[in-house]
């Protein structure tokens, strides 16, 4: 217990315990860059869709205002520090956030080199100017990082798990 001046005794709750094995340290970088990776996707899409005027454009402004949203929700939550939920919950929460901007990352990138070749809900994207690069680009590094990241989590779960100690023990 810590003492306050003139206050009773305050309890103080320890943080969790950083990452200290470099797969943790690995894991915890690809999240954080799969995160700023997936907001980049985000705003990408909310530039085009108010700045490029793609809100008038039906069914595709629609998806990128959608893009934008459910970026920003996971991105958000992939910030967020819920390991302080408890460990198991927090990786359980991280680990569907970092599918759900792997899910909008692989979407995105789908429909954008379909849309370079035939028509997507009749509207066809022609060249590759600024925007669509950087749109590839983050979708891409947003896939990578955030699936290493599940990858890692994955491995230490299975590395941490009942079945794998009594193994281990025999």
């Amino acid at each position: 217990m810590a003492s306050v001046p003139g206050h009773r005794h305050v309890a103080l709750r320890a943080l969790p315990a950083r990452p200290t094995r470099p797969t943790e340290v690995a894991g915890e970088v690809a999240r954080y860059l799969g995160a700023l990776s997936i907001l980049l996707v985000g705003a990408v899409h909310a530039q085009q869709y108010y700045g490029a005027y793609f809100s008038v454009v039906p069914t595709i402004g629609t998806l990128f205002l959608l893009s934008f949203v459910g970026s920003g929700v996971v991105g958000t939550v992939l910030l967020a520090p819920v390991r302080r939920l408890g460990r198991n919950a927090g990786d359980l929460i991280l680990v569907l956030a970092a599918l759900g901007a792997i899910g909008i990352a692989v979407g995105s990138l789908a429909s954008l080199l379909w849309s370079e070749y035939m028509p997507l809900f009749g509207f066809m994207e022609s060249g590759y100017r600024l925007a669509i690069v950087l749109a590839l680009l983050f979708d891409a590094l947003t896939t990578v990082f955030l699936g290493l990241f599940v990858l890692i989590v994955a491995r230490n779960h299975a590395a941490h798990s009942p079945i794998t100690t009594e193994r281990k023990a025999r």
